[in-house]
């Protein structure tokens, strides 16, 4: 279908339906309402003034290690967490449940990464150390120095954490297509993920927190400038990856005729999606903790 009838349909839609304040599942069946055909036939013809991003080459042995890598840390956090004191958890016996449910979940994802990188006749790394106050055995400023005495901050770390799972495991997966069961495996570990990073922001709405249990522009940031920012990059409302033959390039919302200000397809839908994290990021954020 040409771009045109895209514009069209578009048109036909009557712009104040778009200002109501709709859910976000409600958003994405406006968004579906068009047709992923459509929209991914119309995207092209406006992406030649955004950017594009070289693509990452990886094997499957490659990306089964830096998912290890990633849930061994998770694991070794959430372990940490749990040899603390009982004033550490709220007394709210439901938030220390969910620590457990999560650190037993990464044990299992470790196990599991484990064994496949042992099947596919790859050398599974010694367990490194890590320091979760990022302040690599105190020879230099911590970068969240009560990370096991406040919960709140606590709590922080772990949301970053996870969020960023979820988008290294959305690297991940396009290198892994040529095996079936072990993209398969993969994106029920991403399923978990992203799980986990909804309950952990909703334990923090719990306790005030400024936050949405998805990532959005709206939430308070959290994140420490120049370490954990990448978290978070290039997830704010317009600026999304659409992967074009070998690069990946910005969706580019802005140039679609869905209305203006804060409505639904250019806030509420944009939340929907999470970019992918370079290795190279992943890796990075993992450094501050790993000894």
């Amino acid at each position: 279908m040409h771009i045109l009838k895209l514009l069209a349909d578009l048109a036909a839609t009557a712009p104040a339906h778009y200002e109501q304040a709709t859910p976000r599942r409600a958003a994405l069946h406006e968004l579906r309402r068009f047709g992923a055909k459509t929209l991914a036939a119309a995207l092209p013809l406006g992406l030649g003034a955004v950017p594009a991003l070289a693509r990452d080459t990886r094997t499957i042995l490659d990306s089964l290690l830096l998912a290890l890598r990633l849930e061994r840390l998770q694991n070794a956090f959430y372990s940490r967490a749990l040899t603390s004191p009982a004033t550490f958890f709220p007394p709210d016996a439901s938030f220390r449940a969910s620590i457990v449910k999560m650190q037993a979940h990464q044990q299992q994802h470790a196990a599991l990464l484990t064994r496949l990188i042992t099947t596919s006749n790859g050398d599974v790394p010694a367990q490194p150390g890590y320091d979760f106050t990022g302040s690599k055995n105190s020879t230099q400023a911590a970068l969240f120095p009560n990370v096991f005495s406040d919960f709140d901050e606590f709590l922080r770390l772990a949301q970053q954490l996870e969020d960023a799972g979820v988008r290294a495991y959305k690297a991940i997966v396009e290198f892994l297509v040529q095996d079936n069961y072990v993209l398969q495996t993969t994106l029920q570990l991403h399923s978990t993920e992203a799980r986990h990073a909804a309950r952990l922001r909703t334990m923090r709405r719990q306790r005030t927190a400024v936050v949405k249990p998805w990532p959005s522009p709206a939430d308070a940031d959290i994140t420490v400038a120049g370490k954990t920012a990448v978290v978070y990059a290039t997830e704010h409302a317009t600026t999304q990856l659409l992967q074009l033959g070998s690069n990946y390039t910005a969706v580019p919302f802005r140039l679609l005729p869905i209305g203006s200000g804060p409505n639904i397809l250019t806030n509420s839908v944009p939340e929907a999606f999470d970019e992918p994290l370079s290795a190279a990021e992943v890796d990075g954020l993992l450094n501050l903790f790993t000894l």
